[in-house]
């Protein structure tokens, strides 16, 4: 997203993207592209009246925006939290950075890592409108496909992401069951991809992919599109949102026990694993190995 964001600026002739990393030489990229990259969280906060902030939890973002608000002189400036969190941590952020007299726009983002690159992704916003007007020339055909606007209050963007989240996580439990009837059944798991692409759409032939492709079990060494621990993270936020309207997710509740399942085999195996590794637990209860075909051809 920050590559994609200083290459519009650039070819607007707008400032560069001012931006700080925990892990610096991950902005090495956006610093060749004319990014400027600074020390800390208060420099970038000090030159900026936009600022993106992306990181992997609830901790996570209390602590980057207990650093922004400890800058001081926040008046008017616009705050875009694309992290997926709780509902209630959002609430509370917004609360303190409204106090400070600071806007908070909730821009959790729908999509992989690969997607992001591409500006495939879909940001949903929720926030001040005026706020969310102003960071829109910088979100949809810049850093993204599209910005869907939710609300006015910022924690309902992040209750749709945690909603969006479940619905991925309960078809690739439904997709992963569906590969492995497949496989057992000697049917094959090809002309289920295809029916999945012909007859469902996009997002179900996405998730077989992830599948069957080995996806779900990354290369020793190789990071996953999207780590097991944030699965773990959204489910378990999923099923507390449930619980405070009252009201269940069993679903949500097998899911989360094979990614509990997937996390105990993830640290057997001392290897990181895939939020899609669910996958590997559903083979295992119909006796297949956690590792497909594919994945071991490819680590063979």
């Amino acid at each position: 997203m920050a590559t994609n964001l200083q290459n519009h600026l650039r070819a607007q002739s707008q400032p560069p993207l001012r931006f700080w990393n925990r892990t610096t030489s991950k902005g090495d990229t956006v610093a060749k592209l004319g990014g400027i990259q600074c020390y800390s969280v208060a420099a970038v906060v000090k030159e900026s009246t936009i600022i993106f902030i992306s990181t992997s939890d609830d901790e996570a973002l209390q602590t980057i925006i207990a650093q922004i608000i400890s800058t001081g002189c926040l008046t008017d400036k616009i705050i875009v939290d694309t992290t997926t969190v709780h509902p209630d941590t959002t609430k509370a952020v917004a609360a303190k950075l409204a106090q400070e007299n600071a806007f908070l726009v909730s821009g959790p983002v729908f999509g992989s890592a690969p997607m992001a690159v591409d500006r495939r992704i879909l940001i949903v916003a929720a926030g001040a409108r005026c706020a969310i007007h102003r960071i829109s020339p910088y979100i949809k055909g810049v850093v993204a496909r599209d910005i869907l606007e939710v609300a006015k209050q910022p924690e309902k963007a992040s209750l749709l992401k945690i909603i969006g989240n479940f619905v991925v996580s309960g078809l690739t439990e439904i997709v992963g069951e569906a590969h492995v009837l497949a496989e057992k059944s000697e049917l094959g798991c090809d002309v289920v991809e295809m029916l999945l692409e012909a007859q469902f759409g996009p997002l179900p032939a996405m998730i077989s992919k992830r599948l069957t492709q080995g996806v779900y079990m990354p290369p020793r060494g190789t990071l996953p599109w999207s780590n097991l621990d944030l699965a773990l993270k959204d489910v378990d936020h999923a099923l507390g949102c449930a619980a405070a309207a009252g009201t269940r997710l069993p679903v949500g509740e097998l899911i989360l026990d094979n990614l509990k399942r997937a996390k105990v085999f993830s640290q057997e195996q001392d290897r990181q694993l895939d939020s899609a590794a669910s996958y590997g637990i559903i083979r295992c209860d119909a006796g297949l190995d956690f590792d497909n075909e594919f994945v071991k051809k490819r680590d063979a």
